[in-house]
């Protein structure tokens, strides 16, 4: 009897080793982090490190001065990414993000790191802090429009692992489209999304990789893949709908991102939201121009292109133009880095379509730099043979698979250039120097530049005249609707109140009678079953408040649990 239980303590023992490594094994495999990269927090003294996996793990980051120093630990914050096909159908597979914030770090110093999720790791990756703003001389690998079949992304990698560059700079389209599954080839039955953020880890996981989106984000307007795989400096993550711009100061410039898509998702209702926060951010940055004389601003669609296409940027009445020239000039952003068409571009200093000046000593008006060419599934977009004033340099052919390269000398020099990706060879070079930066005006000009200046204006008067008006974002209203009420009659708001409190307090009572009848009803059945499951609900809203919220259904009630506070 005593070796018959001796046989049934062994093999209980047996199995649940065999039970425990097996979840060990399995935690290797679905907690192992994939898809590194960083992105600049709050300030270049923060890194923030993003990574996914296959199920949800616990999420850390250890890290320090030396691969062999990772004493600090940073605890991370993780949300479950759902994936969609093509044609809209939700797919039986997810994974989770992860996203931990590295603080207190000093600059021009080498951090090492491993991503942990249940003590399962990678690494040590490292990344270097740039250095105070005095001594900074920042470099940066500029482009948009690189898919995942791109023939650039390793010439890319090599480049980026120079260990010169401050950030990269990806100015909307990744992958072609993120939400969507690869159908043929190496990587049929992939996410895209999961592809692409594979594809750049080697140079992401290593150099903060700094994005605006594109029309490829734009994801029935959800914008979801985008605003999940990526976090921005000074935004909530996943990134609101309502806040898809940032800006960041790195040594002499202010960086500012904003959202071309705005002016084409939502019926607009994001418009104005971008507008007051770009006049806002812009007003700061001019009155900081003496430590940080710099403004580049960075989005996807371009105001202006001579390609021979439909774009918005072909057009007399191209809405991202309309929306941003005069704010820009008038702020006097230094230049402007944009993608979307799939060559290379260099502009005239231009405003109004009226060039300024053929040089770029002292520019007038900002510098448009176009540098879509990094490598987009639909081919080059070919230019048109209209030959446009304020066209300095255009390429097509020849300059798809290409980057650009930026940088920042001083407070009076900048040096740009376009560089093929697979031989190395620069396609177009040019320094900008400014002496006087500030707010642009064409009170100066000759008088004809003046005058088309002023028709110009009035023509796109009109124009934005008769355009739809965009739809109003629900922060407006909510204003609107409090600002009508402080003007109300007292009284009557003090009757409508008391007549909307007996009407809501006679609903709950019925509802609670009615849910007491249920529960006595179903008491027996909640009793027996074991409901001890999280299940994520699927709600679509603008609110971001929906994405951090589960239904916890253990006890047989329904709660709203505040994921984030986990």
């Amino acid at each position: 009897m005593k070796m018959e239980l001796l046989k049934i303590l062994l093999f209980f023992m047996t199995f649940c080793h065999a039970y425990a490594a097996s979840n060990i094994d399995m935690d290797k495999v679905q907690c192992l982090p994939r898809q590194v990269h960083l992105s600049f927090g709050g300030s270049l003294t923060e890194m923030v490190v993003m990574w996914s996996t296959e199920v949800l793990c616990t999420p850390q980051v250890y890290y320090g001065e030396g691969e062999w120093n990772l004493s600090i630990i940073a605890t991370g914050r993780s949300l479950p990414m759902v994936y969609k096909e093509s044609l809209g159908q939700t797919v039986h597979k997810s994974s989770y993000l992860h996203r931990a914030y590295l603080t207190n770090l000093k600059p021009g110093t080498t951090y090492h790191y491993m991503p942990v999720s249940n003590d399962v790791s990678r690494g040590p990756f490292y990344f270097k802090t740039p250095p105070l703003a005095q001594y900074m001389k920042p470099e940066f690998l500029i482009y948009g429009d690189l898919g995942v079949h791109s023939e650039s992304l390793a010439k890319l990698e090599l480049e980026a692992m120079k260990g010169k560059y401050t950030s990269i700079l990806h100015v909307g389209d990744f992958g072609y489209n993120l939400e969507d599954m690869i159908t043929e080839g190496l990587y049929s039955g992939e996410n895209v999304g999961d592809v692409f953020m594979a594809q750049i880890e080697e140079m992401a996981s290593h150099i903060p990789y700094m994005v605006s989106p594109g029309n490829h984000e734009i994801e029935e307007d959800t914008f979801n893949q985008y605003r999940y795989r990526f976090s921005m400096p000074n935004t909530e993550w996943p990134i609101p709908l309502n806040k898809m711009w940032y800006s960041m100061n790195i040594g002499p410039v202010h960086f500012l991102s904003y959202s071309s898509e705005v002016f084409f998702t939502s019926n607009g209702r994001y418009i104005e939201s971008q507008k007051q926060w770009i006049l806002a951010d812009l007003a700061a940055a001019n009155r900081n121009r003496q430590t940080t004389p710099w403004i580049i601003a960075f989005g996807h669609r371009p105001m202006y292109c001579s390609n021979d296409d439909l774009d918005d940027c072909t057009l007399q009445e191209s809405q991202v133009r309309l929306g941003l020239e005069e704010i820009f000039y008038n702020n006097g952003v230094d230049i402007v880095l944009q993608a979307h068409e799939h060559s290379y571009e260099r502009l005239w200093p231009v405003y109004k379509g009226v060039v300024l000046a053929e040089n770029y000593t002292d520019p007038q008006a900002p510098v448009q730099l176009i540098t879509g060419a990094a490598g987009s599934k639909h081919g080059v977009d070919l230019m048109s043979a209209r030959n446009e004033s304020w066209s300095a340099f255009r390429m097509d052919n020849k300059s798809f698979n290409s980057y650009g390269r930026l940088k920042i000398f001083n407070a009076t020099h900048l040096y740009w250039e376009q560089v093929a990706v697979l031989n190395g060879e620069v396609l177009d070079s040019v320094w900008i120097t400014q002496e006087h930066h500030g707010p642009f005006s064409h009170a100066t000009l000759p008088e004809d530049k003046k005058n088309k200046i002023t028709e110009q204006k009035q023509k796109d008067t009109i124009v934005q005249n008769n355009m739809p008006k965009p739809e109003t974002t629900g922060d407006t209203l909510t204003k609107k609707v409090t600002e009508a009420i402080k003007g109300a009659d007292t009284k009557v708001i003090v009757g409508v109140s008391f007549a909307v409190f007996v009407v809501i307090f006679l609903l709950i009572v019925c509802i609670i009678r009615q849910c007491t009848k249920k529960r006595t009803k179903s008491y027996r059945r909640w009793e027996t079953l074991d409901y001890g499951k999280k299940f994520y609900s699927n709600l679509k809203s603008d609110d971001k408040d929906a994405d951090d919220f589960e239904v916890d259904v253990t006890d047989g009630t329904t709660k709203l649990i505040d994921s984030s506070k986990d």
